[in-house]
């Protein structure tokens, strides 16, 4: 008797071991590679009540294939996008192409950039992937921290909070990661004034809703898109100056900001949809230029600057004029993140 139990307890665990080998070999379909969930070796950095969500990273968008804007017919005038330039060309990342994947990993003269786009919080920015000796790839990780969407780098297993900027699980919690000017526009100002330039569709590799309301007293309505930059590097004592797109009332407004020692130039439009911030190191007087777009401003010593902060003519030609952290989203958001705000009248 005691022998058949042996011999029945020999037949279960090696029937179980072949359903486990069996289990484990089924792949995806689509060829991608299956994630595991992340490990408890660092702690979050971030309260947990603000998490949400679970470690299911989305699919992943890299080194996409783009088309030209002339060549692009399914897009609406009136869905935003985003523009990245760095030298001569310009690429836009429409946010209905990349809601479906909440960060596009790209490269272009000579930078490696990630473009993430939050549908909830309506927030895109664009990321330097060079981070100290790494390059990440970075992808949606299915986590949310107040609403926002949360990156991961697989290689170095760490987590990034969009609108916080920062590391906030892995061996780089509390750093902050490099950003790039990135505009925010209709597609019809690109259709307009951009035909050449590059645009993430659809085809270019292989919507989400939310109802969350936060009450807020003040003039701005908790969904309204607004526009801020940090007027700090530092996380002691910072601020975010916030701009509303009805505080351009020209077709092209400049407002110029003493933020921390330095000298900030903001620049934009309600009707082509767009607001973007640079560093004026040398104190240089700025106006704004009309009816040339994407032409948008001229410094006392002749230089012509267009949206992107780049001298198109002039003594400095060819120069970009760096920008301070800065992204839009919706209000609510914004007042989830922060509490220091100084708002633009």
């Amino acid at each position: 008797m005691r022998l058949n139990t042996k011999l029945l307890f020999m037949k279960f665990f090696i029937s179980f071991g072949i359903f486990l080998f069996i289990l484990n070999s089924c792949g995806s379909d689509d060829g991608e590679i299956t994630l595991t969930p992340d490990n408890n070796k660092y702690e979050w950095t971030i309260p947990k009540e603000n998490l949400t969500g679970s470690f299911k990273p989305f699919s992943l968008a890299i080194n996409p294939v783009l088309i030209r804007a002339s060549d692009v017919k399914s897009i609406s005038d009136e869905s935003l996008v985003a523009m990245v330039s760095f030298g001569d060309e310009i690429r836009v990342y429409p946010y209905k192409y990349i809601s479906v994947y909440e960060s596009v990993n790209d490269f272009f003269d000579d930078n490696n950039i990630a473009i993430t786009y939050c549908p909830i919080t309506k927030s895109s920015l664009c990321f330097n992937r060079n981070f100290k000796d790494e390059i990440f790839t970075l992808r949606a990780s299915g986590y949310l921290n107040n609403e926002n969407v949360i990156i991961h780098d697989e290689n170095s297993d760490t987590f990034w909070s969009q609108m916080r900027i920062e590391c906030v699980k892995g061996k780089f919690a509390g750093e902050t990661i490099d950003t790039y000017n990135l505009i925010e526009t209709t597609w019809k100002t690109v259709r307009e004034n951009f035909k050449n330039a590059l645009v993430f569709t659809n085809t270019s590799i292989a919507n989400k809703n939310s109802n969350i309301s936060k009450n807020k007293d003040g003039n701005i309505e908790k969904s309204e898109k607004v526009f801020g930059y940090f007027n700090s590097t530092q996380k002691i004592n910072r601020k975010i100056i916030i701009y509303r797109y009805n505080n351009f009332v020209d077709e092209i407004q400049l407002f110029s900001k003493i933020s921390s020692g330095n000298n900030i130039i903001t620049v934009g439009s309600n009707e082509k949809h767009f607001i973007s911030s640079y560093i004026n190191n040398e104190n240089l007087n700025f106006i704004a230029i009309q009816d040339q777009f994407p032409i948008v401003m001229k410094d006392e010593n002749d230089n012509i600057w267009n949206v992107f902060g780049v001298a198109v003519s002039g003594p400095r030609k060819g120069e970009q004029l760096k920008s301070p952290a800065s992204f839009v989203a919706s209000w609510w958001a914004w007042d989830l993140f922060y509490d220091d705000f100084i708002f633009t009248d």
